[in-house]
């Protein structure tokens, strides 16, 4: 089977377990029914994601307001890949794939991202516009063909810019 990644990209990185919290949790594997419980409760979830969504749009909102007025200021993209790193990690647990998804695709970008010029502060905004509007209209799950063409566009955007960089 042949991949594209490179050499060091497969390599495996093993990270030491930290002692403290080791100490405080235990080792050895964890108990099956407490699995099952947990499952449960993430898989009969009811709280509504589109308050919490709506608070990191928010931030990452006012973040692009910061970027587009000076986009040169320190901590800039870190203020806009906060809000989007929240909302990849929460989306998830609401069944909101999409948005997780397309919030990978914008961190891998911002990481990416030498210098924060008004293209990037463009496309984070589109970023943060077309989120707002998946969960505004409440797609969950991946978003189907639809979902995957956004995140081609998104993922095609990006590569736009480091292509018109070089």
């Amino acid at each position: 089977m042949q991949t594209n990644m490179s050499d060091s990209e497969q390599k495996v990185k093993v990270y030491q377990a930290n002692k403290t919290l080791q100490a405080r949790i235990g080792t050895g594997s964890l108990d099956e029914k407490a699995v099952e419980r947990s499952q449960q409760v993430m898989d009969t979830n009811k709280v509504d994601f589109e308050p919490i969504a709506n608070q990191f749009l928010k931030e990452l909102g006012e973040a692009v307001k910061k970027a587009r007025a000076n986009p040169e200021a320190p901590n800039t993209v870190h203020d806009m890949a906060t809000p989007v790193m929240q909302l990849k990690a929460n989306a998830s647990t609401f069944r909101y794939t999409l948005v997780t998804n397309l919030a990978n695709i914008m961190l891998n970008f911002l990481e990416a991202v030498r210098k924060v010029d008004q293209d990037v502060v463009s496309i984070v905004e589109a970023h943060q516009q077309t989120l707002s509007l998946i969960v505004a209209k409440k797609i969950t799950g991946d978003g189907g063909p639809v979902g995957k063409q956004m995140q081609e566009e998104l993922q095609s955007a990006c590569q736009r810019y480091f292509a018109k960089k070089k």
